[in-house]
């Protein structure tokens, strides 16, 4: 049995840095898979690729916990983004998009749900179908549009009632912004709370995350001294962490350190990859739970 199903498509990344420029498998249920399997747990995925996939990343997908076959789509092609680090803020361009995901895909999608899209494969009229009975929302690919050039512009986006059937929500400080249409960060979590949302996180890169609960906002460090390899699904896979958490019962605050703490561990290797075990997992999310200020 799964522990929540994600809804997303899988991706084929280009990443490019200073030093390589490699092709690797992504996408949030890719990373949301890795998270779980470094907890213990599985997940399974509402997902699309195009018959063009390799036997290498199917492989790759299968021993993280994914098993796409069924998933295929003839005469498509999978979804393909360039991530390009050369920059201090990353550039991010689409190459191809694969096929939407219907209405018609998501009828099973009845237990815990985590809505993720990477660039608009979800229309609203497939994700307004979602009854779930714990919806989490990563809004990446709401706010994302792509250009004629297939660079990615980001864009407002507002779904109150998505919204409102949302108990955990997480995106970046931007896509807060772009969201809430409030600069400031703690202003546009309470705007979410406000909607019935329980738990609304926006997060920091290396400056790590700002939670709001009905309990208050906090302030959760990120993991130090680690050497950055691949920051490529970080968020992916504190979202996994985090909504896996969830779901067994834990606190919040410790949800949100555990997710801190495995993609810490990923983003020290190349792809989705982890190296770090529960205990080492569980050890750095304690140093960080330490740390965790109210604000």
């Amino acid at each position: 049995m799964a522990d929540y199903t994600v809804i997303g498509h899988i991706a084929v990344d280009r990443v490019i840095s200073a030093y390589e420029d490699r092709v690797q498998i992504g996408g949030s249920p890719t990373y949301a898979s890795l998270a779980a399997r470094g907890m213990g747990g599985k997940i399974e995925a509402i997902t699309r690729v195009g018959s063009d996939i390799s036997e290498d990343h199917i492989s790759q997908l299968k021993r993280i916990g994914l098993d796409i076959r069924e998933d295929i789509v003839a005469d498509a092609t999978t979804t393909k983004f360039v991530l390009d680090y050369r920059i201090p803020e990353r550039r991010l361009r689409v190459e191809v998009v694969c096929v939407d995901l219907l209405p018609c895909d998501i009828v099973e999608a009845t237990g815990a749900v985590l809505l993720s899209p990477i660039v608009g494969e979800i229309p609203q009229q497939t994700y307004s179908r979602i009854d779930a009975e714990v919806l989490a929302l990563d809004p990446q690919g709401f706010v994302r549009e792509v250009q004629r050039d297939g660079a990615i512009k980001h864009r407002a986006w507002y779904d109150e009632d998505l919204l409102q059937r949302t108990q955990i929500f997480k995106s970046s400080e931007r896509e807060l912004r772009l969201i809430t249409q409030e600069t400031d960060c703690l202003k546009g979590l309470k705007k979410l709370t406000g909607l019935g949302i329980e738990v609304a996180i926006a997060t920091k890169g290396q400056e790590g995350a700002t939670l709001m609960t009905d309990s208050g906002a906090f302030d959760v460090p990120s993991v130090e001294a680690i050497a950055v390899r691949d920051p490529t699904g970080a968020g992916d896979v504190f979202m996994g962490c985090f909504f896996q958490a969830y779901l067994e019962g834990e606190d919040p605050i410790w949800c949100a350190c555990v997710g801190s703490a495995l993609a810490s561990g990923v983003v020290e290797t190349v792809g989705p990859r982890n190296e770090l075990s529960i205990n080492e997992v569980n050890e750095r999310a304690e140093g960080l739970y330490d740390r965790v200020v109210k604000v």
